[in-house]
């Protein structure tokens, strides 16, 4: 074969090699699926419990290891929480580890899945895991999603989803979500997943490699991803957010800002038409310190935020009351601040849910020097009761 002829057919390669790419980015980004809605759970949430917080450690008192980004799901025999563990942030060798609450006390950590688990279920390398987040998929069924690294840096990151059908006892071999057609990196997870119709399941995501992005996947009953939407109208406009749900066609998301972002406060971004656009991300009357913000619906007309109340450092974990629109806050108390005796102490990536009605459970992490996993209940009572005595402080 000739130099001319070599040339002419990798010329022809590259162009058939870039036709069959764009044909896959036009397949991704267009709409496939039948139309969905939102499926709007509205609490009806009473004024019950007592008028205290109730703290704990989940962690045990020796772990000498780096754990982050706790979540929580309720199941019949209590909350089962889940987050990460590895030597340091991003280590070879981590774990997605679980501990279940009764009401009084947490149980000793069990490994869901660490990195040679997944490396064997999906047959790629990965290095470490993040950010797990549960769903509750029927009575007994739980679907976990979390974020595993491919090489070094969460930039690599592709999304993977694990099913328990006995509410977390065992676990089954993981599977990855097919999120992009570049290699399917650059996806991680963090906030509640929510619920369309038609049997339907919305994700929050995000992108990180490059710049950074919020993001919806759409997954059917199956757990595939059949639609991908960016949110926040474009461009490099945060990123881990958390969508609450405010009619079938209407919501909410409150957008953790980059570090460079001014001014230094929380990014909401909305939409009209169940998540297929998004407004331009814009930033509300509540600091942020570069921290993600946790976000569920209250009742008929409030929103509830769990988020770090400083523009510098997480220092505190706060919550708020936000309406519907997102365009009135109103702050409730202080779940609990940092040790000012504990150098360098944090109260980081706060988690929030509704275990029962009238009762809300908070998790978050102490980042090293401190290596906790802490846990916060707090009632609808205690949570009315401050929201008087702040008022009478206004």
């Amino acid at each position: 074969m000739d130099r001319r002829t070599t040339r002419t057919l990798t010329t022809w390669t590259a162009i058939a090699c870039s036709v069959v790419l764009s044909a896959l980015l036009l397949y991704k980004m267009t709409n496939r699926v039948e139309p969905w809605t939102f499926v709007v759970d509205v609490p009806q949430a009473p004024v019950r419990g007592d008028q205290q917080i109730h703290a704990a450690t989940i962690t045990p008192p020796d772990e000498k290891d780096f754990v982050h980004g706790p979540s929580l799901i309720q199941t019949p025999a209590g909350l089962l929480a889940f987050w990460y563990r590895a030597v340091y942030e991003g280590a070879a060798n981590a774990e997605i580890v679980s501990s279940r609450f009764d009401g009084t006390h947490w149980s000793p950590t069990a490994v869901v899945k660490d990195s040679s688990a997944v490396t064997r279920d999906i047959g790629l390398t990965v290095k470490s895991l993040a950010n797990p987040v549960a769903f509750r998929r029927s009575a007994n069924e739980i679907w976990l999603f979390f974020a595993a690294s491919r090489l070094s840096g969460w930039a690599t990151c592709e999304i993977i989803l694990v099913r328990s059908t006995d509410n977390g006892q065992t676990w089954e071999r993981a599977q990855r979500l097919y999120a992009s057609p570049f290699l399917n990196m650059s996806h991680l997870t963090k906030s509640l997943p929510i619920r369309l119709s038609g049997d339907r399941i919305a994700l929050p995501a995000y992108h990180e490699m490059n710049r950074k992005y919020p993001i919806m996947l759409v997954l059917d009953g199956n757990g595939r991803v059949v639609d991908k939407v960016r949110m926040g109208n474009g461009g490099t406009v945060g990123y881990q957010p958390a969508i609450v749900p405010t009619s079938p066609t209407t919501a909410i998301a409150f957008v953790r800002r980059l570090n460079s972002f001014r001014p230094q406060s929380i990014l909401i971004t909305r939409t009209t038409d169940a998540g297929r656009t998004w407004t331009p991300v814009a930033p509300i009357d509540l600091p942020n310190p570069g921290g993600p913000i946790a976000a569920i619906r209250y009742d008929e007309t409030r929103i509830l935020l769990a988020f770090n109340d400083d523009p510098k450092d997480e220092s505190n974990v706060k919550l708020a009351f936000s309406n519907l629109d997102g365009t009135s806050f109103r702050r409730i108390g202080t779940l609990v601040q940092v040790n000012d005796q504990v150098k360098g102490d944090a109260t980081a990536y706060p988690f929030l849910l509704e275990s029962e009605p009238g009762q809300f459970d908070v998790v978050f992490s102490r980042p090293p020097p401190q290596h906790v996993i802490d846990h916060v209940r707090v009632s609808s009572a205690w949570i009315e009761q401050n929201l008087e005595r702040s008022a009478e402080q206004k």
